[in-house]
């Protein structure tokens, strides 16, 4: 017989792989939480996410606010892949903006303050289901051993692949990001409570962004991967300078980009795997494609999956009954919360990115209706439901249409 080290092992220290063992520990399940990297440490991504975190998770609300730099996203200029552009504000923020290494490891502070142990430096490479458990073993030669597993180790997620719960998301499915962090120094922007999104930018099945931080600006390009392969070919960094270039050309950020600083790296937006899970195993966050698939943001889905991840690993657990019948629960659970918007998401990214013309629409008619703009961007940014509103929605749209119509009419005569 095996010695068991822990109940469950969660293989990733990110929001998912944080969230997951801060649920289990809170619950009094013994859990070892590995990770790759030492935290803090850099992490790929824009560093964004929706203002309603705090409604979702006000337990984490004071201990995010003291540990991270959060700044307050007010106003949200969208761009067409033509050009056209509409601003969205309100009375409340609509977004948050923050560094990856400060958010992250404040999460995984709170977990091990919890009572989680974590073990940083500590490469997976292998996933084995036994009769009795699962073995973890790492590249170093140590093993652990658990109940089960939770798999928050990102988009090339070896637990999910272990498993068969994912061959690897297919190239359709993936999108290449880029990123920069810099300092206000190098790099600021005009309007510090002002994100910039361009949908389908310069008519690319994708988006850039710059997003404005307390100490700094994040910016970047986001492609699907058929399309930067067939088309824009060559290194990633020479598309995100260009769009950079654009950006300080028409106002929007002053200074130039840093080399030094940018990152690119794989993104699944084709939404959530078939199953997320099985035998004596989860998995959460890009390991299991819980990703907005036409906006990018990820850390939400990461941290809403990684709760009910482990939410049911504990159930499981304390009944002795860690079968695939059994995890199913979570499928069940995380899709009465987030799978409708997931799923809108697929179907918006497959409209807008295949066509422009039609988010072109969309922008020009949000700027002749402050409502539909300012729902269009709740929407987009995860603040409302689309279905909510969608009949208003598409007859706001319509209206709009025809208002601008009548003013084309108008101007020729």
């Amino acid at each position: 017989m095996t010695e068991r080290t822990t109940e469950v092992i969660v293989v990733g220290g990110g929001p998912a792989g944080s969230l997951a063992a801060l649920t289990l520990a809170r619950r009094g399940i013994a859990t070892l939480l590995l990770d790759k990297k030492r935290f803090p440490r850099d992490k790929p991504c824009g560093g964004g996410i929706r203002y309603g975190l705090y409604r979702r998770f006000p337990e984490l609300a004071e201990h995010i606010r003291t540990r991270v730099a959060v700044h307050e996203i007010r106003r949200v200029r969208m761009e067409s892949p033509a050009g056209h552009s509409v601003i969205a504000s309100g009375d409340a923020p609509f977004y948050l903006t923050l560094r990856r290494a400060e958010f992250d490891a404040a999460l995984l502070a709170r977990a091990r303050a919890e009572g989680a142990r974590v073990v940083e430096g500590a490469r997976v490479t292998t996933v084995e289901r036994t009769g009795e458990g699962v073995v973890i073993r790492c590249v170093d030669g140590r093993h652990f051993t658990a109940r089960l597993a939770i798999g928050a180790d990102g988009v090339n997620s070896v637990v999910a692949r272990a498993v068969g719960l994912t061959s690897g998301f297919p190239d359709a499915a993936l999108a290449i990001d880029t990123m920069e962090e810099t300092s206000l120094a190098e790099l600021s922007v005009a309007e510090p409570d002002t994100m910039y999104v361009a949908y389908g930018y310069k008519g690319w099945p994708g988006y850039g962004y710059v997003f404005p931080k307390r100490d700094c600006v994040d910016a970047g390009v986001g492609v699907l991967l058929p399309f930067f392969r067939r088309v824009l070919t060559g290194p990633p960094y020479a598309h995100h300078a260009w769009f950079l270039e654009d950006m300080a050309a028409r106002g929007i950020v002053r200074g130039r980009s840093n080399p030094g600083n940018f990152k690119a790296y794989r993104l699944p937006l084709g939404g959530p795997l078939p199953r997320t899970s099985a035998d004596r195993v989860l998995v959460c966050g890009d390991a299991g494609g819980f990703v907005n698939a036409y906006t990018g943001e990820g850390i939400y889905y990461a941290m809403v999956s990684g709760q009910h991840a482990g939410e049911i690993a504990a159930e499981a657990v304390r009944r002795g009954d860690c079968s695939a019948a059994r995890l199913a629960d979570y499928d069940r659970r995380w899709g009465a919360e987030i799978g409708e918007e997931l799923r809108d998401s697929v179907r918006i990214q497959r409209r807008l990115f295949a066509n422009p013309a039609l988010a072109d629409a969309i922008i020009r008619a949000a700027a002749v209706d402050g409502r539909l703009c300012r729902l269009f961007a709740l929407v987009a940014l995860g603040e409302t439901s689309l279905r909510r509103h969608r009949l208003e929605m598409a007859r706001r749209f319509f209206l709009a249409r025809l208002r601008l119509r009548w003013r084309r009419r108008s101007a020729r005569g």
